[in-house]
């Protein structure tokens, strides 16, 4: 019953850990068993828990690896806490696996038996708890949180993480050989810091490379410029503000419904940089693609790819990440036309990891690669280093404009839509104007209908926790620094937070709101519980709510449109001037549900 261990235990042989510490005990005998049996660790038997824990910190040291400590159940856990705070304050990185009861056997006066969930609290740097896997993810979930385990030990501040495993009886597993072998990844994962990035460079030459650039992108022109560089496909989330450059690709999440179009578009490596793109086709897409490289780029060891296929994590921040593979473009791929330019650009905006033997280095660099270019000035006209398949962007880029084509017959929309208003919406921002998109069906309709390249408006979001609070207030206080500002919402997130107006009210500030009311949940119409009893009730949740009195209680400027005409009138009126603007944009769950069908990519 316990054989997915085994995965768990040949993940962390596969991550480079080789030296496990163990001390007896029942509960513990699935994990010491497939240790001892899997071949490829060195295992060391300390019959006291206190003592076995300096001496996995012993070993950590000298192997500047992770060493694994495992324990049984009970008051063994106890006895490593010494060990793991020494770890943790020196900076030592250890795996702690703790053998514990099943949830059937808590709480019921078994000896044994102590809360060995956090126990450890902020002394390690992560925790989690092994659940027992679904059928499908049998063999791979716990290879992923053995992923999850190994960064966080390796995290800035190296230190300690402990992963509690309830086991079930029997204990003792079956450790054939196969067991080991099982959700292997084709590709290794591995952690790159930023003294090993520039070795990528050698990952892109001649192939088909797609980068997708997620919301936490923070300087856009710097990965467009580089995919142009290199000749790669630019995927860009809405809350990227990639999309202010036409180059990016913006209706994928409408021609990746097909797909016969994931073969055509398969590429050889994907970069993905920071948190991955809203779109749920983007995410399964990726969750196919098991035998690519796929590089995740990180500032620090959080997983970001929840389709679980990365086999590179890149702990840097973008810029720093850009900044080494054009080194390694000179150094590794010999290319070195206009590279010095770029390079000391991103070098002047970010120098994340505070290095400054690391800062020398790049400068040292650049001088290397502006001598190199003073040598090639008779090909000044050459811009591109063109590593990549550039055939491959030319297929991605037909497909946009035939999908973008299709996707801008939504002007002609008479019906109130949320894809004709932020169509529209696309038209009226100033270009130095900034809109906030609340979640839920909001930002799925703007990840599917905001086109690229047709405003520089700067687009924000609250996608951390994904969660429908406190968008009014977030878009107020973007409002402080004086740009005209929008909201775009859907009536439950706003009536989450409608009292932040009050402040709106109270200190003069200036806001657009465009709220959509279908009242209630929209989402819910494209989920599988839609149509089941009692499903307005549980989900739908229908308000009933009469926005008109907000004019009233805030003191703000109040509109409900009744079709398109009035919708833009409102919005050429409102954007950009002073004081609070509701514009109530009133549309039908139904209709809605019938429209996304409508304007879908043939």
């Amino acid at each position: 019953m316990n054989e997915y261990i085994a995965s768990l235990v040949d993940e962390l042989y596969q991550l480079g850990m080789r030296h496990a510490v163990f001390s007896p005990g029942s509960r513990s005998t699935t994990l010491a068993m497939l240790f001892q049996s899997h071949g490829g660790f060195h295992t060391h038997m300390n019959i006291d828990e206190r003592s076995a824990g300096f001496m996995a910190l012993g070993i950590a040291k000298a192997q500047g690896e992770p060493a694994v400590l495992v324990c049984t159940s009970g008051s063994a856990l106890t006895h490593y806490g010494p060990a793991v705070v020494e770890a943790k304050h020196s900076g030592v990185p250890m795996i702690i696996l703790s053998a514990d009861r099943p949830y059937t056997l808590q709480q019921v006066g078994a000896p044994q038996t102590i809360d060995q969930q956090k126990y450890f609290g902020t002394s390690v740097n992560y925790y989690e708890e092994l659940s027992v896997p679904s059928e499908s993810h049998y063999y791979t979930y716990p290879r992923q949180v053995a992923r999850r385990a190994y960064l966080k030990a390796n995290d800035h501040k190296l230190g300690p993480v402990h992963i509690n495993v309830p086991l079930f009886e029997p204990l003792v597993p079956n450790r054939e050989e196969e067991y080991f072998k099982q959700g292997r990844s084709a590709k290794p994962f591995r952690l790159v810091k930023h003294q090993e990035i520039a070795s990528l460079a050698s990952l892109l030459d001649g192939k088909r490379v797609l980068i997708l650039g997620g919301p936490t992108v923070t300087n856009p022109k710097a990965v467009v410029d580089f995919a142009d560089r290199i000749g790669a496909v630019v995927i860009g989330d809405p809350l990227s503000n990639l999309r202010q450059y036409e180059k990016v690709i913006s209706t994928y999440d409408a021609f990746l419904a097909h797909h016969e179009r994931w073969e055509e578009l398969r590429p050889d490596v994907v970069i993905q940089l920071g948190q991955i793109p809203v779109s749920k086709r983007i995410q399964q897409w990726m969750g196919t693609l098991t035998d690519i490289d796929y590089i995740t780029v990180s500032p620090n060891a959080e997983v970001v790819n929840p389709s679980l296929t990365t086999t590179i994590h890149v702990m840097a921040s973008v810029d720093v990440f850009l900044a080494e593979i054009y080194r390694g473009l000179f150094a590794v791929l010999g290319l070195g036309s206009r590279i010095g330019d770029t390079v000391q650009g991103l070098l002047d905006k970010s120098d994340t990891e505070g290095s400054s033997s690391y800062k020398f280095g790049l400068e040292q660099d650049i001088t290397d690669i502006n001598h190199r270019h003073r040598l090639e000035e008779s090909n000044t006209a050459y811009t591109c280093y063109t590593v990549s398949d550039l055939e491959y962007v030319r297929v991605w880029q037909g497909i946009e404009s035939n999908s973008r084509e299709q996707l801008d017959k939504v002007q002609e929309e008479p019906n109130l839509f949320e894809g004709q208003t932020i169509h529209m919406l696309q038209q009226m921002m100033p270009d130095e104007g900034q809109l906030l998109v609340a979640n839920s069906m909001s930002i799925r309709d703007m990840d599917y209908f905001w086109a690229t390249g047709r405003s520089q408006a700067m687009v924000y979001g609250n996608r951390g926790t994904n969660g429908i609070d406190g968008t009014v207030s977030t878009a107020l206080g973007l409002s402080t620094n004086g740009k005209p500002t929008v909201m775009l919402t859907g009536d439950l997130s706003f009536f989450h937070d409608m009292n932040g107006l009050a402040i709106g009210k109270t200190h003069g500030m200036n806001l657009t709101i465009i709220l959509h009311n279908n009242d209630g949940g929209g989402i819910f119409q494209y989920l599988p519980q839609k149509g089941t009893d009692d499903f307005d009730y549980l989900f739908n949740t229908p308000q009933g709510i009469d926005y008109s009195g907000l004019a009233t209680m805030y003191g703000l400027d109040y509109v409900k449109v009744t079709n398109n005409a009035e919708l833009e009138q409102a919005m050429q009126h409102y954007i950009g001037t002073e004081g609070i603007h509701l514009i109530e944009v009133p549309t039908s769950k139904e209709i809605g549900r019938e429209l996304h069908k409508v304007y879908r990519v043939q």
